[in-house]
């Protein structure tokens, strides 16, 4: 093993010699890509682990930026939605800050639930709260095991739209850290429920989200 990792070394080395001829000869003022684009070398470090992929720019969709505008910062805002005319194409934006106030207002003084957040990042949302074991007692996740006394539940998810309703992708779900098959049964609990939560009058045609916010685009049936 010690002899293959210094043949490796010797490659690498004759290799970035001999690319660093034609870029010491470049001109100043020309633009090197990084390393990681480099042809035969940047697979090459990638391989060793030197290097990170060059990360896949995300392609965002039109923001439809022409339609009205509804940003939400408060419960009130989310209810006024309501009144909107039937077939009214709107843009509703919120931030995770925003959001998550409403939800802490909410839920008030509710015993057994607490610090509920939710965080934006590109294409993903975070969400978490901390329970009692007993407010779960009542709801059948499929789990083989009780859930009892504090209770830390985190879940990724990735949100867009289909057939005018949201479609909910979970990535990860977390309790109190352990996060082992659980992944499978938040799914089939949410695919179970989504469709009766639905509100029959909202029409979601498109769902994106950025760092620190997410825009629905959609109508009220």
């Amino acid at each position: 093993m010690k002899h293959r990792k210094v043949i490796v070394t010797l490659v690498l080395v004759l290799l970035l010699s001999s690319a660093a001829m034609p870029v010491q000869a470049a001109s100043s003022a020309t633009a090197l890509p990084p390393l990681p684009e480099w042809p035969i070398i940047g697979p090459i470090l990638q391989w060793l682990g030197v290097v990170e992929p060059t990360p896949v720019e995300i392609v965002e969709l039109p923001e439809d930026l022409d339609l009205p505008q509804y940003p939400i910062e408060t419960l009130d805002d989310i209810l006024a939605l309501q009144e909107l005319e039937s077939g009214e194409r709107v843009r509703v934006t919120a931030t995770d800050t925003a959001l998550t106030a409403i939800v802490r207002e909410a839920i008030g003084n509710v015993n057994g639930i607490e610090n509920p957040a939710l965080t934006f990042a590109p294409g993903k949302a975070t969400a978490y709260v901390e329970v009692d074991g007993s407010i779960l007692e009542n709801i059948d996740f499929g789990l083989s095991i009780k859930l009892s006394g504090a209770i830390k539940l985190e879940a990724v998810v990735k949100l867009s739209a289909s057939g005018c309703q949201a479609t909910v992708i979970v990535e990860k779900v977390s309790i109190n850290n352990w996060s082992l098959g659980l992944k499978g049964i938040a799914q089939r609990w949410v695919n179970d429920q989504l469709p009766g939560l639905w509100p029959s009058e909202a029409c979601v045609e498109r769902v994106t989200v950025k760092s620190g916010e997410i825009a629905v685009v959609g109508y009220r049936r």
